[in-house]
């Protein structure tokens, strides 16, 4: 996976327990990638979230900044992934890049054919239900 450690990133401190959990459980190279970025996270209160970096469950819009073209997805756990429905796992290579960049970052993402595509972070939303839990959580 590529060093990108000099991109900061941010994870919900809910996001960042599931995250841990599933690790642990995990011993694949793929786990392994999540791991490192986790650990170099900045943690922040699920209060304090402000829809402001991309958790689990955020749909983000990306471009491709090489072929110009916009791509949507929602960011999900390795079992709820589904191709057909544009959920990524966090677990995979793209997934594991965008969690935590904030709108506006851009990152190089290696492709299976050795080539590199760079993408921006266009916009980060996360689903209604979502919102409005949180809304009620952070109320209560």
């Amino acid at each position: 996976m590529q060093d990108l450690s000099h991109i900061p990133i941010f994870v919900k401190q809910s996001d960042y327990q599931a995250l841990t959990e599933f690790i642990r459980r995990n011993r694949s190279d793929a786990a392994k990638d999540l791991q490192s970025e986790v650990d170099r996270a900045d943690i922040v209160e699920d209060c304090d979230y402000n829809n402001d970096f991309v958790c689990i469950d955020s749909v983000v819009t990306f471009m491709d900044l090489d072929a110009l073209t916009l791509t949507k997805v929602t960011l999900v756990m390795p079992w709820q992934a589904n191709v057909t429905l544009l959920k990524v796992s966090v677990l995979s290579p793209v997934g594991c890049a965008l969690l935590g960049l904030q709108k506006g970052s851009e990152i190089e993402w290696p492709l299976l054919n050795g080539k590199v595509r760079r993408l921006s972070v266009q916009d980060i939303d996360i689903p209604v239900c979502k919102s409005k839990r949180q809304k009620a959580v952070s109320a209560g």
